[in-house]
């Protein structure tokens, strides 16, 4: 994750705070190696699901690679009944279009992440419905 950490393309987060959230997380390996990871959080009382820190090493651009980890995030979001999924980037509008996501207003945000938004950041917010 540093790397894209390091590009502003990502956030980042502390150790302690993916330790706190491994089981959020989605991985792909290859040969041992995690090539690929996004998390997935939950918000019980809207029923949805956000995708976050999706990255993927570079070696594995332009392969399948990054489309096989949205769908096993749209799988695991589907095994939860859930009713939408969100993402809030400033990056890869054309990826999340080419997974039936929208950009969205920012009151589809669940009213806790509505007030965690950074402002600074402006990010675009990126829903799918199911």
């Amino acid at each position: 994750m540093q790397p894209f950490v390091d590009e502003g393309r990502l956030l980042e987060r502390s150790y302690e705070g993916i330790s706190e959230e491994i089981e959020n997380f989605i991985f792909i390996e290859n040969n041992g190696q995690i090539i690929a990871c996004a998390a997935l959080k939950l918000y019980d009382k809207e029923n949805m699901g956000e995708i976050y820190g999706l990255v993927v090493k570079k070696d594995y651009h332009n392969t399948d690679t990054s489309s096989n980890l949205m769908d096993l995030l749209i799988q695991k979001a589907l095994d939860l009944n859930l009713s939408a999924i969100f993402a809030l980037s400033k990056f890869g509008g054309r990826f999340f279009f080419r997974h039936d996501f929208i950009e969205s207003e920012f009151s589809s945000l669940p009213l806790i992440r509505q007030k965690s938004y950074d402002y600074q950041r402006n990010s675009t917010i990126y829903l799918r419905s199911f």
